[in-house]
């Protein structure tokens, strides 16, 4: 990670092109821009975690990718994890005899008498 020394109150600072706001002069010596970052067209990055390796040898690296990218990613996943549940459930037809024996290996017995 970069960190600089300097302060904002130290930097040279210069006009935007665009706007005529004030910017580092950094970053137009440094980076090439000669546009403050409110004028920039460029969206924001976005991270993922991915999990990698498998039983005690894993370790989780971040996938760095464009917000278009993420989305894409997220509404897949989610297409997915929809198929994956919609496939999981099990339907029961209450409606027909079921030959199953439902008490296990015990019977149960009623010794209670109906003379109460």
């Amino acid at each position: 990670m970069y960190t600089s020394n300097l302060t904002a109150n130290k930097l040279k600072m210069i006009p935007c092109s665009k706007c005529g706001t004030k910017m580092p002069e950094l970053r137009l010596t440094q980076y090439g821009y000669n546009f403050c970052v409110n004028c920039s067209s460029v969206d924001r990055k976005c991270g993922l975690p991915v999990q990698m390796g498998t039983g005690d040898h894993t370790w989780t690296e971040t996938v760095i990718m464009s917000k278009e990218d993420y989305l894409k990613h997220t509404e897949q996943e989610e297409l997915l994890l929809a198929e994956k549940k919609k496939d999981s459930a099990e339907v029961l037809d209450f409606d027909k005899e079921d030959k199953r024996n439902l008490q296990g290996p015990y019977q149960i017995i009623n010794n209670m008498s109906n003379e109460e």
